[in-house]
């Protein structure tokens, strides 16, 4: 898909404040290095990923206007990837890992509280149903759970290390998916006619349904395991492809591979970083 010029006057306070929050990345990549760092990061765009599912993609409560890709409801949907995978995320796990206390939690809502508002001033951003005020409520309870979750991972709690799991691995399904979509290689909708906003509510459950998948047979020993994940996904596709719900366009078999092994890659590869030791 064709993308408009980057930089430009919509575009500018999304990059500016990227910008910043790589910053803080780099911040964490110096001082605090270590697994459960980028566990808890993932784990925490991951959460934001649920949360952005329901209220973007289903309920239509805002709107992102970057004017970085041509077309709008993917502009939309990559104005929700920088919030919800770089913003929200590094700075609630900067706020758990240098144990800052509930006065800064409380200033970095209000931060964004007032950024939502400048944006809506730029027509940057739109709010439908949405109000500013539940992103301060919203924000304050996501930076306790970030704290909350942190502690369950150093802990090497079970069920906090099978969230992340399947949280990290969910990432980097659904951030594929549009990196697929926005090449026209995948499209969901029922029927001959159907919307990308339709695309945008199917593609998730669908991306979900195989991390799932792929999070429990990724923890299980022998060759059978990835067979059926790999399986499993073929046999989807073909189901959902029969019933006219998936339309693919893979041009080649490079494409058709990572479509079909990326993701036990990736969770693979977080099951063994999840039960390594620091």
């Amino acid at each position: 898909m064709r993308k408009r010029n980057a930089i430009n006057k919509q575009s500018f306070p999304f990059f500016l404040l990227a910008i910043f929050h790589l910053g803080i990345v780099a911040i964490l990549w110096k001082k605090k290095n270590n697994k459960n760092t980028w566990l808890l990061l993932v784990s925490n765009i991951g959460f934001a990923y649920l949360f952005e599912y329901f209220v973007l993609n289903v309920f239509h409560g805002y709107r992102y206007k970057p004017s970085i890709m041509k077309k709008r409801v993917f502009d939309v949907i990559l104005g929700a990837i920088l919030s919800q995978a770089l913003y929200v995320p590094v700075s609630a796990t900067y706020l758990t890992l240098c144990q800052k206390n509930w006065k800064w939690k409380i200033l970095a809502s209000f931060i964004y509280y007032g950024i939502e508002k400048l944006f809506m001033k730029l027509n940057v951003y739109k709010v439908y149903w949405w109000k500013p005020i539940y992103t301060l409520f919203f924000l304050t309870i996501y930076f306790y759970n970030s704290d909350f979750f942190y502690k369950a991972l150093s802990q090497q709690r079970k069920y906090a290390l099978t969230i992340a799991h399947f949280l990290s691995t969910e990432v980097l399904s659904i951030t594929t998916m549009f990196l697929f979509a926005s090449k026209r290689y995948i499209r969901f909708g029922r029927g001959w006619f159907h919307t990308w906003t339709e695309h945008f509510i199917l593609a998730p459950l669908y991306s979900l349904m195989l991390t799932l998948v792929a999070t429990i047979t990724s923890t299980k020993k022998g060759m059978r395991y990835p067979l059926f994940m790999v399986s499993f996904h073929v046999l989807l596709d073909s189901a959902l492809k029969q019933s006219g719900l998936i339309k693919t366009k893979f041009k080649s078999v490079p494409v058709t591979f990572f479509w079909y092994g990326s993701l036990l890659l990736f969770s693979s590869y977080f099951n063994t970083l999840v039960h390594k030791k620091k």
